[in-house]
């Protein structure tokens, strides 16, 4: 064998290993890993991009709920998939959450997956049962510290956005609710509509038609900025706690160790679906508000998402789930 075709062979094994061999990529269906039960609002924004990425990519994406745990289930098959590209997760907060509560996972959300690009955000509310006069963030902490221990906050979970927003009010409030986790957002609504507890946090798009129909009342908007829906909805941040801000963020991730070609590829192919008018408009019709960013901006953002929660964590004195 001559130099040149040893050469030749050495530089085709070489690129095979960093990232040549995914010249042809996608030749076979793509899964994303969604890791809670259909009809979440994880799972609809996976089915929704998913199939708009399959037209893109020109091959089937498949959307598979793997749950339990919290969604640490599923985040952890995603985790110890094959770094091929053929392997996707629907990655949020409640990741970042759950993470922050529980040392002894088997993953880790920050060093285990290569980051792709953010989604869509679903802003989160405060709302109140019929029976609960607050009607206002500064009539609900009077009557918190009125009478400690006698507010009970709903969530869709333990460990979920709406969980670790009660907690951060706590906090910041100086107050003492307490909190009944549900299993998942239309059970936590029913439970404050029936006044078996006294507010909840939800998502706008799970609550908005109770507030409508005068069901339960709205207290504030949680995020940093007044929802869409409800424009003369204070934010708790403007009603005396400036640094609050929950909602819920979605992204895509791969496994770590995916080629940096293959991120580029679903990358673009994202990029374009969420920079296009009709695609935007359809994915937010759905309940979100569309957020893209790049590959480098929703890696820096998980890890700030963590450190953040596990703060909050120690400053409430939060334990794993039992």
């Amino acid at each position: 064998m001559s130099r040149l075709v040893r050469l030749a062979a050495a530089l085709a094994a070489l690129l095979a290993l960093t990232g040549g061999a995914s010249a042809d990529y996608p030749d076979r269906p793509i899964r994303i890993i969604v890791p809670f039960p259909p009809g979440a609002g994880n799972d609809l924004l996976a089915r929704t991009v998913g199939n708009k990425l399959s037209t893109a990519l020109g091959q089937q994406v498949i959307v598979i709920n793997r749950t339990g745990g919290g969604g640490n289930i599923g985040t952890e098959a995603a985790a110890r998939s094959a770094p091929d590209g053929y392997t996707l997760l629907i990655f949020n907060n409640a990741q970042t959450m759950n993470a922050a509560l529980n040392t002894k996972l088997g993953f880790d959300v920050v060093r285990d997956f290569a980051a792709v690009s953010m989604l869509a955000e679903t802003p989160i509310i405060l709302v109140g049962g019929d029976k609960f006069p607050p009607k206002s963030v500064q009539e609900l902490v009077a009557f918190a510290k009125a009478e400690p221990g006698k507010i009970n906050f709903g969530s869709a979970g333990y460990g979920t956005p709406q969980h670790f927003a009660g907690e951060l009010l706590n906090v910041m409030a100086d107050i003492k609710m307490v909190h009944v986790p549900y299993r998942g957002q239309a059970a936590s609504t029913e439970a404050t509509m029936a006044n078996n507890v006294q507010i909840s946090f939800g998502t706008v798009a799970g609550l908005a038609p109770m507030v409508k129909g005068g069901l339960v009342h709205p207290i504030a908007a949680a995020g940093s900025s007044r929802a869409k829906e409800f424009p003369n909805l204070p934010t708790i941040a403007e009603s005396g706690y400036p640094d609050f801000n929950v909602y819920i963020w979605y992204g895509i991730v791969a496994p770590a160790g995916t080629p940096p070609d293959i991120i580029k590829t679903l990358h673009d192919a994202l990029g374009r679906i969420l920079a296009d008018p009709a695609e935007k408009a359809d994915i937010e019709q759905k309940g979100f508000e569309v957020t893209a960013s790049t590959s480098e901006a929703l890696a820096a953002f998980i890890e700030a998402d963590l450190a953040r929660w596990k703060d909050l964590v120690q400053r409430a004195k939060m334990s794993p789930p039992q």
